[in-house]
């Protein structure tokens, strides 16, 4: 991801450009990212005191990022696989 996108009206960008195994790449990757989150959440969860409420929303939020920007490129990566074939 080093290459991850570019930053403008609230979202990321995809690189046109990236290959597919750069965009498969950067799937996985953004989504280990939200299920470490997700984790942490959990563990937090489980204990005694509940978390700040913004905190863990702010928190959930990233989650919904990530696995949103997941799921464009693995769209993305399997579009380009297809018109490769054409």
């Amino acid at each position: 991801m080093e290459k991850f996108g570019t930053v403008g009206e609230g979202s990321f960008c995809i690189d046109p450009e990236a290959s597919v195994n750069a965009l498969l790449n950067d799937a996985n990757e953004l989504l280990q990212y939200a299920r470490g989150i997700t984790d942490l959440l959990v563990e937090s969860l489980q204990e005694d005191e509940i978390p700040e409420r913004q905190r863990t929303l702010l928190a959930l939020g990233g989650v919904g990022a990530l696995i949103t920007m997941g799921v464009q490129c693995a769209a993305r990566a399997h579009a380009k696989m297809e018109w490769d074939k054409v």
